[in-house]
This record gives structure tokens, sequence and C-alpha cells, in this order.
């Protein structure tokens, strides 16, 4: 923590209110990115809008097609479907066209070399007539772009490199407010070479690369981040990769397996995606990814003072780990804007009761004195829960974040003395097995499994505590009221066979016979 911060911290609980979000609202639709943050949002009919500075850069990309008999554009055809197979933030959008599908595939990722990330769409040809090909580049609804212009295979716009695709275009179009793009490209007007920029004082200009693909073949284009100039397909590696490599970043994270399908992997990748806010980072440092929660919590997003000071308390809280405070992730530090975060935080309850939970976090940077007048706070009544950031749990889903808190709150819940498992089961959990490994709680790193003989549940349990838990604060006790209000125990490795829910009998499932191990 910065010099100042033994000189009082109840001297600087100052008022101070977030700058205003001045920016254009978000679209809607799906978040495509790295693993370094979002680059673009698809909606459902593939059309690819590039978030630039976290908010839409004002211009679109989509494709039209011509085939035998006449012209498709996704945006407005009712044979449109969109999937996203996996976890990975990979999207499949089929469009019917002349007996057969043309297939988008889309995806990001970092490109070799210095040219920086891209939005990667792949149309693959499984239609039986060859078809055209039209990359459009216009603008959003409320956007403007001034200048566009042809060089290669790229279309500028603004001058900055829109889209790139990945051969030579048969056909160039490039339109201002008098022209019409849609009529350009599909009344057979577009021209074979490249023609001369177009400006537009009003920000309509427009323009298209017309690329032929025949029958069951694809072509690539690329929505780069940087100045991209090679070969989208030479540069930028498939889909298969980029689903490897998230698979491959998730395997640090928690997992969860329990019935009725709730994916907390996809939810994870949609919140590395999400825009930053302080349900984000604690819900990241739940979920395992403490680095990428301290990230969070240096990026620059709206909000109050209030939240990003609970966030980090709650990072602090779920990880004890000195060294995400202390290393530089983006730029300097996290600790070193401690100071800045304090005074954003305000004097209320909250604020006082977030401040008391950084007291050792204060110790372990080295100032005693910082610490002491944080432990002078712990007065405020302390709220038994798992984190400073909580409030009642939402009822309805706002974003990954909120699935993930969700789902967590039916998973684990702080007590003034430890932890309840299982708080809230639903009848159709009863009878099924449930496993988690690795969620990060107050009092350590929780996994659990549950296995029935019967009617009966047997729970195995493994908590690592953290340094400090128990010791002064005596030892962390843990329950699972939704099975068995009778079950607790203090041991940090066990299992036992609880009884039967009350009033609740779990449907026959034969997983686990009679007689037969917890493990």
């Amino acid at each position: 923590m910065a010099g100042s911060a033994g000189a009082g911290l109840r001297s600087r609980l100052a008022f101070w209110r977030a700058p205003s979000d001045s920016g254009p609202p978000l679209p809607a639709g799906t978040r495509i990115g790295t693993w370094d943050g979002s680059l673009a949002v698809v909606d459902q009919r593939a059309t690819v809008r590039p978030l630039g500075d976290g908010h839409g850069t004002g211009w679109q990309v989509e494709w039209w097609i011509g085939a035998d008999d006449r012209w498709y554009q996704p945006a407005v055809e009712a044979a449109v479907r969109q999937v996203r197979p996996g976890t990975a933030p990979v999207l499949e959008t089929r469009m019917r066209v002349s007996g057969g599908d043309i297939v988008a595939t889309t995806w990001a990722a970092q490109a070799d070399g210095s040219t920086g990330p891209a939005v990667v769409v792949e149309l693959a040809n499984e239609t039986p007539v060859p078809v055209a090909v039209a990359v459009i580049v216009r603008a959003t609804a409320g956007g403007r772009i001034r200048r566009v212009a042809v060089d290669g295979r790229r279309l500028m716009v603004d001058g900055a490199p829109a889209v790139v695709v990945d051969r030579d275009p048969g056909r160039f179009a490039l339109v201002d407010a008098a022209g019409d793009l849609w009529d350009e490209v599909t009344g057979g007007r577009a021209v074979d070479r490249a023609p001369d920029p177009v400006r537009c004082r009003i920000g309509a200009a427009a323009g298209a690369l017309v690329v032929p693909l025949t029958h069951r073949t694809a072509l690539r284009f690329a929505v780069p981040a940087g100045d991209l100039v090679d070969n989208p397909s030479a540069v930028l590696p498939a889909a298969e990769r980029v689903v490897a490599g998230w698979s491959s970043r998730l395997e640090v994270a928690a997992t969860v397996d329990v019935p009725e399908g709730e994916n907390a992997h996809r939810a994870l990748v949609d919140l590395v995606l999400a825009e930053p806010s302080a349900a984000v980072a604690v819900e990241l440092a739940r979920w395992g990814f403490e680095e990428e929660a301290a990230r969070c919590l240096q990026a620059g997003w709206p909000g109050s003072g209030a939240d990003r000071l609970r966030a980090v308390a709650t990072l602090w809280d779920l990880t004890r780990d000195p060294t995400l405070f202390t290393r530089p992730l983006v730029g300097a530090p996290l600790a070193e804007g401690l100071d800045g975060i304090i005074r954003a935080g305000g004097d209320d309850p909250d604020a006082r009761r977030a401040l008391a939970s950084l007291a050792g976090l204060f110790e372990a940077l080295g100032d005693p004195t910082a610490a002491a007048d944080a432990a002078s706070l712990s007065e405020t009544p302390v709220m038994v829960e798992d984190s400073p950031v909580r409030d009642d749990p939402p009822r309805v889903s706002a974003g990954p974040a909120d699935d993930l808190r969700m789902l967590a709150d039916r998973l684990v819940r702080r007590t003034s003395d430890g932890l309840d498992l299982l708080v809230d089961v639903p009848d159709a959990w009863l009878g099924q097995p449930i496993e988690v490994h690795g969620l990060a709680t107050a009092v350590g790193r929780l996994g659990f499994a549950v296995r029935w003989h019967g009617e009966r549940p047997a729970l195995l349990w493994e908590l690592e505590p953290h340094p400090d838990s128990g010791g002064d604060t005596g030892p962390v006790v843990l329950r699972a009221p939704g099975l068995d209000n009778a079950f607790s125990s203090t041991e940090a490795t066990g299992e036992a066979l609880l009884a039967a829910p009350a009033g609740r009998v779990p449907p026959p499932t034969g997983n686990l016979p009679e007689g037969g191990s917890f493990s």
C-alpha cells in the first residue's frame, strides 16, 4: 500500500463520485473475444459489431449471399439459425440458400506476429451451387463512416482496416449517402477494379468486397483490432485451436457438476469477456480466476467507488493472497491504487465493513498502522455472508456474473461460524450426483460431492483453509441444511452418510448401490 496509508484510514473516507459513462450503449448479442478481452458483439444474424474501446465503433460487418435465384441477407431471412456448440465463444450461424446451407462460424483469435487480435468469420458453402459472397461494412444505427476505401484485400473505414478477406475480391462497391449499397451489389453494378475512396460528410459511407465461393468450399474474413495486412487464413488460428485454448485456460477454474445442465464453464467464459464491474471481479475470484479479477479491478469502468472498494475487499476475502495486490498486472500493481479506491469508497457502514476486512492485507503489505486502523473499524456489525460485496441474491439473471452467483448461492453460503453446503437443493437434484471442486470461499477453497445410498445422501468434502482461518475465530463448521439439518463437522476433510432428506424422497437412480464406496 502507498506510504500514506498509515496516516489514518478514517481521514480518507471521503465521498467520491465515479465519472459518468457517456458512451453509446453496447449492442445486444454474444461477446466474442480472446482471453485478453472482448473484441466484438455478434448478433443472432451473424452481424459483427466491433467494440473498439469497449463500446461500439459505429460500424458493423455483415455478409450477403448471391445464389442462382436471388440475393440473401441474413438480417431479414427467415431461415437463419444460430448455435454455440460448446463452452468456447465460437458461434455457428446457418442460412438456408438454394437447397443447402451457408454456414458462418465466428470466433476470435490472436494473429501470429504483432498484428494483434481479430474476429474471424469462416463461410462454408454447403449448397449444391456456387455463390457470390459480399462482405459488407456499413454504419450502425447512430454510427458514422465518413470515408471508405479499398486497399487490396482490405476494406478501410476512416483510415483503419475494417475487414480483410483471404483472397482477391472479384468485385467492389463503395457508396456515400446518395447511393444504396444493396442496390449496387444486387443490381450487378459492383465494379471489377478497386474504386477510388468515397467520402461522406454525414457519415453514411459504406462498402462491399464481393468474392466468388464455389460449392463445398469456404472462405475466411477477419475483422481486426489492429493493422492486419496478412492473409487471415495464414495468420489466424482455426476455430478448433481456439476451442482447445479456452479448454486449457479453464483447467484451473472451479468445476461444478450438478443436474439440470448448469454450464458453469460457459458462464465463466462469458464472464471473462463481460464488461468489467464489481460483480464480474467477485465471480472471477470465486471461480478460480484471481489474476483476472485483479485486472478487472484495475480496469476503467463506470460505477460507484463503494462497489470497487467492496470488490477489492472480496478479492482479499476469497484469496488471502497479497501477491495479487503487489505484482503488476495491468500497469502498476493494484496495491498502489488502494488509496484512491479507499477514498472513493465513501464512509457508509458497507465501506467500513469492507475496510475492516482488509486489515490482514495491510498487515501483509507491511503497513501495521493501516492494519490497526482497519481493524478498529470491526465494531461495525459483520455481514454473515461470504463476501462484503453481496446483498440479497438476484432472482433473475442479468448476465454471467448473476448466473454464477446464483449457482454459488445454491452450493455454499457463509455462516457466522463456517459454511452451509447445499442450502437450496431442488427436487430435481435429489438422487442425482453432485460434485464441486475448487470454489473459493471466505474460509478457504472448497470441494465436495454427494452420492446416494438409496434415499440417503453420502457427503464427501475437502476444505483447504486460508492460513488465518480458525485460530482465535474457532474452527470452521460445515453444515448441509438442504439435506440433513442434524449434520455438522469441523473436520477439513471427511465423509458422512446423512439422513434421508425430511419429507423428500429421491427417485431411484442406482448410481451407487447399497454398501458401495463414497469415493
